[in-house]
């Protein structure tokens, strides 16, 4: 069997880690490591993350808080499996997550670059991708012409990819602190390699409210460097270039008014009979 890298960043969750510790361990594909990263918890996460006495646990911790970003990174660093795997430290993985996408990457002949499965949404409280999609890959650089986000994705808890994969592509980017690296990751992988979706409910997202990204500074800030680092790929599929820049201007309207306008403008060129957005145009 090849081992799996799961890793967990985590950040004062003493009251929930445990659950996502709980689901990696009861994986019906037993040869899996742990790597629990601790983002400079104030509360009691390292009492019960060291509670586990399991080998397959391997724990760190940041000195200085760094984001989750970081966090992620330090576990990709110290990862030693053949497959690496995410796990937020509010989500849940179905038993049979990780012995299902091995068996896609086995009978895919080494083609796949990225598995990602379906899962539910407590807040939401249906599945993560609502379509009935059926399995199979959804995104093929040599096929596909539009900008792979334009692909509803669940995020890093559904994913897993080869270690060659994470290799060739390195860490995730750094410069994106909180919000958007996943995203740009995965524009990253899929510039090169194809990503097959596993229409199974394997991960359970909890109702914590962390999921939703509330528009703040750091949103914005990050929203701007995703869009200067694959400016040149998104404008090709010019649907999804257009509803982007509408996004950032709407949520920056009450950030920064000179961010708004710039990516406003951007989406009124594109759609100049866009009434809503020569509205917001002139609130700005």
């Amino acid at each position: 069997m090849k081992l799996v890298s799961a890793i967990i960043p985590t950040y004062n969750r003493a009251k929930i880690i445990a659950r996502a510790i709980e689901s990696c361990l009861h994986q019906t594909y037993c040869e899996i490591e742990i790597l629990i990263v601790d983002d400079c918890s104030t509360d009691d996460t390292a009492q019960v993350v060291k509670s586990f006495k399991d080998s397959r646990i391997k724990y760190f911790l940041h000195k200085d808080n760094l984001g989750p970003v970081v966090a992620r990174n330090t576990g990709l660093r110290n990862s030693a499996g053949e497959f690496i795997a995410f796990l937020d430290d509010d989500d849940e993985w179905g038993s049979e997550k990780i012995f299902k996408q091995i068996e896609v990457f086995k009978n895919s002949g080494g083609t796949i670059g990225l598995v990602v499965t379906n899962g539910y949404s407590e807040y939401e409280n249906d599945d993560f991708v609502r379509e009935n999609k059926p399995s199979g890959v959804i995104y093929d650089p040599k096929r596909d012409y539009f900008f792979p986000l334009s692909v509803l994705i669940p995020p890093p808890s559904c994913w897993m990819l080869p270690r060659e994969i994470m290799d060739e592509i390195g860490c995730f980017d750094e410069k994106m602190r909180y919000h958007w690296d996943d995203g740009d990751y995965l524009v990253r992988l899929a510039r090169r390699h194809q990503i097959f979706f596993l229409n199974e409910n394997l991960v359970t997202w909890h109702d914590t409210g962390n999921h939703l990204e509330k528009v703040s500074p750091t949103l914005i800030k990050d929203k701007e460097i995703f869009f200067e680092k694959n400016y040149a790929l998104m404008k090709k599929d010019k649907e999804y270039f257009f509803r982007f820049c509408r996004a950032l201007g709407k949520d920056a309207m009450s950030i920064d008014k000179h961010i708004a306008r710039k990516y406003l403008f951007r989406a009124l060129l594109m759609r100049l009979w866009d009434f809503s957005i020569i509205g917001k145009l002139i609130r700005c």
